[in-house]
């Protein structure tokens, strides 16, 4: 725990009051490394928070969704779930290659399906910059929503059916067992599943990077895409890890906002 967590993040809270370039390379320059990136800080961070949660409550939601709809034995229900957990097992710069093509203005697969169907005339840019973003997010919600489907479909399974059959005896409806039965019994797998999916998608850095680059015109730019550009373009470590020390407390923000909301515990009882 000691080598794996604590150096690195000790390092990177040391390296973001240290200089790496110029005349203050070596020295304790206290606030600098922020000053240098002041003016970027609020619309980037927000870039993050956008794609960050356009893409985890969709994921949460159709995860959600799948993990209800398995639970009832239809026809080939195993190989459809293993269809299902297919993107999951897919690298995700692979996902950003495929998506690029799927996306691609002239040949790719959706803007064919569209014209072909009738619904479109001319072919959509998705990577445009009105575009890029909502474009992004698709796949990244693609890509996590079989972790959410995988973690409700396990908790459900584990809810006492002896709590439906009561619901069944007091006349209670499917949406209502659903609200008061099944979504209770989730709040702790919900937490959880937020809190990681919140993490891995501040920080996704394959995607964005394999299909835009941050780009067009810095519409798609989120904090690990200005880390990587602060490292290699501008080669200052000092300002990467006050974007790096920048994201952990906008995560630790959120981590504890979710632990208000999804406090973790044992709710059967209550429900």
């Amino acid at each position: 725990m000691l080598l794996v967590y604590l150096v690195p993040v000790a390092n990177t809270l040391f390296g973001a009051f240290i200089g790496y370039a110029g005349p203050d390379a070596g020295r304790f320059v206290g606030l600098g490394n922020f000053q240098k990136i002041e003016s970027t800080i609020a619309p980037t961070v927000l870039r993050t928070l956008v794609w960050t949660f356009g893409s985890v409550v969709p994921a949460i939601v159709l995860g959600l969704a799948l993990a209800s709809l398995f639970q009832h034995q239809f026809l080939l229900k195993k190989l459809v779930m293993s269809l299902c957990l297919l993107p999951y097992a897919i690298p995700l710069i692979i996902v950003a290659s495929c998506w690029m093509f799927m996306y691609n203005q002239d040949f790719g697969l959706i803007n064919v399906f569209l014209r072909k169907v009738g619904l479109v005339k001319e072919s959509i840019q998705f990577l445009s910059f009105k575009s890029a973003m909502g474009s992004v997010i698709v796949v990244r919600a693609w890509r996590a929503m079989p972790f959410a489907f995988v973690n409700y479909y396990a908790a459900m399974s584990t809810i006492p059916g002896e709590q439906y059959e009561a619901a069944d005896v007091d006349g209670a409806s499917g949406l209502q067992k659903f609200r008061y039965i099944t979504l209770p019994n989730l709040r702790s797998i919900t937490s959880m599943t937020l809190i990681i999916l919140t993490v891995w998608t501040f920080l996704v850095f394959d995607i964005i990077y394999g299909m835009t680059g941050g780009g067009p015109i810095d519409v798609t730019n989120i904090i690990s895409i200005q880390i990587y550009r602060e490292l290699t373009n501008m080669r200052d470590f000092g300002t990467a890890a006050a974007w790096s020390l920048t994201a952990m407390i906008v995560l630790a923000l959120i981590s504890v906002l979710y632990w208000r909301l999804f406090p973790l515990g044992d709710t059967r009882e209550k429900a």
